[in-house]
Formats: C-alpha cells, structure tokens, sequence
C-alpha cells in the first residue's frame, strides 16, 4: 500500500474529515491558525464590496439606491462577524457565520446581476466572492462547496423568476459554474495540504514525545550508571586504599618478622651463652669441691655454684614465662591481698641483693595507703614478678646511689614508680626497651647478667591486666620506670 492510499484510509474523501480524535484537535488547530487571516479576509472583502458601491453610480441608473442598500445591509454584517471573532465561544459557530456571510454576500451580488444581467461587472464580482471563499476567508472544502452550488441555484431560480434571457442565464451559468469548480478544487487542495501537514504535525509531536520519553529515559540510565559509576570508583579508590594499607602492612610485617628472626637469632645465640655460662661455672666448681684445700675455699666455691644455679633459675624461669606468652596459655588470676605487705616483701628481698651490698646502694620504698587500708583485688603473683623485674633491673645497673620505689591509688588505678640513679639508657633504645629479644641487640647489658626478657614480660603482663607501662631516662643520670594498673580498693572489686 503506497503512502497516498494510506494517507486516504485516514481521511474522508469527500468531507476531509479525520476518522478519530484528530478532527477534534484539527479543528482547534485550523481555527487557532485561520483566526487573524480571516478576520483580514473579512475586512478586505468589505472594503471592496463598498468600492463596488462606486462602480453602481456608473453602470446601475435607476438600481443604484437599491443597490447601495444592499451593501449597506451586507458591510456591516461583516463587520459585526469581525466583532464577533473577539468573543470566547466564537470557535463554535465560527464556520457557520463564515458560510454565512459567503451566501449573504453571493445573494447581494445576485439580485444585482437579475437586476442588470447585461453587466458583466457583477458577474464579475460574484466569481470574486466565490474565489475569495475559496481562499481568503478560510471557509472549509464542504462548507464553501455547499455555499457556491447553493448561490449558483439561487441565482438560476431568481434569473428564470425575472425573465432573464436564457442565453444570458446560460452565459453566466456556465462562468460562474467554472468559477465554482475551480474554487472547490482550490478549496479542496488547500484544506488537504492543510490536514496532510496538521498530520504530519502530530506525526512529528508524536516522534518528538517519544525522543523526549527516550532521552528522559537515557537520562535517567546516564545518571543511575553515573551514580553506579561514581559509587564503583568511590569503592575502588577505598579498595586501592586498603589495599596500599595492607601493602604497607605487609611491608611493615615483613620487616618486623625479619628484624624478629634477626632478634630471635641473636637471641637464641645469647641465650645458648648464657645458659652454658653458669652451666660450665657450676659442674667447674662442683669438680673442684674435691680439690678445695681448706673450709674457706669450699665454702667459696659453693657460694659460686648456688650464685650460677639461682641465675640458671631465673633464665630458665624468664624462658617458660616467655614460652607461655607465645603459647597464650598465661591467665590472670585475681584475688584480694595487702599491697603493703607485697612491698614489704620487695624491699625484704633486694635490701639484701648483692649489687646493693657491694655497691652500697640506698634502698628505699614508700607506700601510698595506710597498712589499715591497704588491701587491693587483682592478680597477686604477676604484680610481684613485675616488680621483682623492674626493681631487679635498677640493681643491676645502678652502680652507686639510690634506688627507690613507691606507689599511689587513686580512682582505682595503681600508679607505680621504680627510679634508680644507674646507668641510664640511650634515647634511641628507649622505644625498643620493651621488645621481645631486644637485650640481644644492645650494648647495654655487657658484663651484666640479663638475660634481656624481663622487660618484655612485664609489659606482657600489664597488658593481660589492662595496664601500660613507662620509661623515662637519661644516660649515666638515671632512669625511671612507671606503670598503671587497673586494681581494686577496699573489696570492690573490678
């Protein structure tokens, strides 16, 4: 089916009218379009239907009154159809009155061409009123074509009712059927070009609704994938971030296990030295029992065995306490006990250590509660080990001076201070002071016996118990160790 029999399958043939509801909204369109055009047509039609007034005072004679009451009744109804135009309902009639107004103007001319048949200026000027209803005054196909045959049937029924002469009838008949014919066809093709492009019209409104719908929609999908997009990069920038963290991570784990199996290395190389140390001072002596030559050198000897065998003890102690951290077997176990009577025991047992003794150290220690009210809740033997360790270490390398340590509560945090006037350490050893092995890779334990873990297992033990601990120090001036411990006070217990 070519495009022109489709485009007649949507129109009538005859009356041009759509077949749904675009006849409605072409209507409005034709009339929203043809409004000032016609208007126009109407005002012009008028003005030379009044200068047609001029030619009746040359051709008409006796008929020129008469004449010029025809158009002085004919200019003012198309005036009054101009004021009209103005009003709101006017799309409702507004066809009606044009046809109106081209029946009333053709039966004017009429009467004047019965009238006077022999003058061709009034048939003449109804051919003018026929094309101007054709093309001027916007009157559609069917209207015009329904006015026109009607203004011919008139004027052949007013011509035989005067007596015109048959061949004047026949004369003009056969002009103004011609002028008809080829007014309705000029109607005819306007008013389907008109609806061919009101329908291609709609045709592209429908295509630009549709492009709209489809960008609105491309819109929509551009913006969710935008956003999808921006959230996936927001989420691979994160990734890329952590992954640069894990790397670094990595990196920094790396370099800590290395620097750990170097310690660790350096560690088990000490420790085989210190172990074989007093090993070899204790089966030495122990032969040499046998050889002794009087009481005071067994006795000397015996003294070195027993010192060699308590430090055996103590590195073998370091090493289980050690090996339980590793394992994660070490608990606490809390319990109620007098913190006075604990500090009792300390200074008990170091007033007699024999770095004290023999460097004639001043041992002294201080208690923050009254021995009425000095009963604390928390693990016992680990607070004991921990300041055996830090009190033991300030004997160790405190070589003249003093060495004290006391204690505050308050708010049920146990605050603790080991200070000393020994040695000191460097300041770029004192971060690593706490770091398992870490004795191994120092200078400062040389001719000292240390075993370097006493350090590490304190702190161990403070963080099993929620506490931290603290060194501040200067070389050769001293140093001091202080740590914090969550404990309880008169039976509450944490």
């Amino acid at each position: 089916m070519d495009s022109r029999t489709d485009y007649l399958d949507k129109i009538n043939r005859i009356t041009l009218n759509f077949p749904d509801e675009r006849e409605r909204e072409y209507r409005n369109y034709f009339f929203k379009s043809s409004l000032k055009i016609s208007r126009f047509a109407i005002i012009v039609v008028s003005v030379i239907y009044i200068f047609f007034g001029y030619l009746d005072s040359i051709v008409a004679g006796e008929f020129f009154r008469f004449f010029i009451t025809i158009r002085i009744i004919v200019v003012p109804t198309f005036l009054l159809v101009v004021a009209l135009s103005y009003t709101k309902n006017f799309i409702r009639y507004w066809q009606l009155l044009l046809l109106l107004l081209y029946i009333i103007a053709s039966v004017g001319i009429i009467i004047m061409l019965v009238k006077l048949p022999e003058e061709t200026i009034y048939s003449s000027g109804l051919i003018l009123v026929f094309l101007s209803g054709a093309v001027l005054v916007r009157l559609r196909f069917i209207l015009f074509s329904i006015g026109s045959w009607l203004a011919v049937f008139i004027y052949i029924i007013a011509a035989f009712a005067l007596n015109v002469d048959y061949g004047t009838i026949i004369s003009n008949g056969f002009f103004l059927i011609s002028a008809l014919v080829i007014g309705m066809f000029a109607a005819y093709s306007n008013e389907k070009f008109n609806r061919q492009n009101f329908d291609l019209y709609l045709q592209l409104e429908r295509k630009n609704t549709e492009i709209e719908e489809v960008n609105k929609s491309l819109e929509e999908k551009v913006l969710s994938r935008t956003k999808l997009l921006n959230s996936r990069n927001i989420e691979l920038r994160k990734e890329v971030k952590r992954s640069a963290l894990i790397q670094e991570e990595l990196f920094d784990a790396k370099e800590k296990a290395e620097e750990s199996d170097k310690l660790k290395s350096a560690f088990l190389a000490n420790m085989s030295h210190e172990i074989r140390t007093p090993m070899n001072g204790i089966l030495g002596f122990a032969n040499l029992l046998r050889e002794a030559e009087d009481e005071a050198e067994l006795d000397e000897f015996i003294e070195i065995i027993i010192s060699n065998g308590e430090h055996l003890l103590d590195l073998i102690n370091d090493i289980i306490d050690l090996s339980k951290i590793e394992a994660g077997i070490l608990k606490i176990e809390k319990s109620e006990f007098d913190l006075n009577v604990l500090t009792k025991e300390i200074y008990d047992m170091f007033c007699k250590d024999k770095n004290v003794v023999d460097n004639n150290l001043n041992l002294s220690y201080s208690n923050g509660l009254d021995n009425s009210n000095s009963l604390i809740y928390t693990d016992r033997v680990r607070l004991k080990q921990i300041l055996i360790n830090l009190v033991s270490n300030s004997c160790k390398y405190t070589d003249e001076g003093s060495i004290e340590f006391s204690y505050t509560i308050k708010y049920n945090k146990l605050k603790f201070y080991v200070k000393d006037t020994g040695i000191g350490i460097k300041e770029e050893h004192q971060k690593h002071i706490f770091d398992r092995f870490m004795q191994a890779s120092t200078s400062r334990t040389l001719g000292r016996e240390s075993t370097g873990l006493g350090l590490a297992i304190t702190k161990t033990y403070l963080k099993l118990m929620g506490g931290n601990i603290a060194v501040s120090s200067k070389l050769n001036v001293g140093s001091e160790f202080i740590f914090e411990l969550p404990v309880g006070n008169n039976n509450k217990k944490i």
